[in-house]
């Protein structure tokens, strides 16, 4: 590995398509020709993605990881990574906060340990609301960016290392059992704890309910579907779980900001 590029604010591999900046934050859609290359290179600073369409093979270290679309990611400051392998098409939302933004409203950077959970919900933790405000783009926008960007940071808490273990054993058990009718007390022993005591606890360290993680998980599962522009829209809403396409809409809607058939339309 040569000497890695320093990617200072507003500075991506591709080329920009829109770019936004405003106080603290900086939102931009990249765009990259087939089979590009990047040089190896970190960000200055933190620094979330959302894949619109095509994607790459990213390479950290000894791993190598598929980005394809539909997938949310995040890069903690000063991570070498390179990417390569674009498929053709490839389109990428950027989202990059500057370390002002966390001193002014007092919160911390998401940790380096954020870029390696897999089972992290953030496109519908915020980062496809902040999307749609991208897209939207009125005066009222960067209020509204700012506002999600600080949700965003509480909404993918990561699992402490004073934290109960059952805290990280169940965002892994609600992702490998999110299509089954489990009730409280089942969930509850898969992770070997009293019922009561989940119920008291996950809102606590998940800022939300057990339902509403579910939900969440379904909906980021449904988002490759619909990039992936094979099935329709009804398709999509069965094979993420749904009862039908109107639930789904109607979830999909309250937890990203827009439509299923808006978020293809991008």
């Amino acid at each position: 590995m040569n000497n890695p590029v320093a990617f200072s604010r507003g500075c991506y591999v591709g080329s920009k398509v829109k770019e936004y900046t405003i106080g603290h934050i900086t939102t931009s859609e990249t765009v990259f020709p087939e089979n590009f290359t990047s040089d190896w290179h970190y960000h200055v600073n933190p620094h979330f993605s959302h894949i619109l369409s095509g994607g790459s093979q990213e390479i950290r270290g000894r791993k190598a990881d598929q980005q394809i679309a539909g997938a949310g990611l995040y890069y903690y400051p000063g991570i070498v990574h390179q990417n390569v392998h674009y498929r053709p098409g490839t389109r990428i939302f950027n989202l990059e906060i500057a370390d002002s933004f966390f001193s002014t409203y007092n919160i911390k950077i998401p940790p380096e340990s954020l870029m390696y959970e897999s089972n992290t919900v953030l496109n519908t933790g915020g980062l496809l609301r902040i999307l749609k405000e991208h897209y939207y783009n009125d005066d009222c926008s960067i209020l509204s960016i700012e506002q999600l960007s600080i949700s965003l940071m509480d909404a993918n808490p990561v699992i402490e290392k004073h934290y109960p273990e059952w805290t990280r054993q169940i965002i892994n058990v609600m992702n490998d059992v999110w299509n089954e009718p489990l009730s409280l007390k089942e969930l509850a022993a898969q992770v070997n704890i009293h019922p009561v005591t989940l119920s008291k606890y996950f809102t606590k360290y998940f800022s939300c309910t057990l339902g509403e993680y579910f939900r969440k998980i379904k909906v980021d599962r449904a988002l490759s579907l619909i990039r992936s522009q094979k099935y329709s829209l009804t398709e999509i809403a069965y094979m993420s779980g749904f009862t039908d396409q109107a639930h789904f809409t109607k979830t999909f809607q309250q937890i990203t900001g827009m439509l299923p058939k808006s978020y293809r339309k991008i």
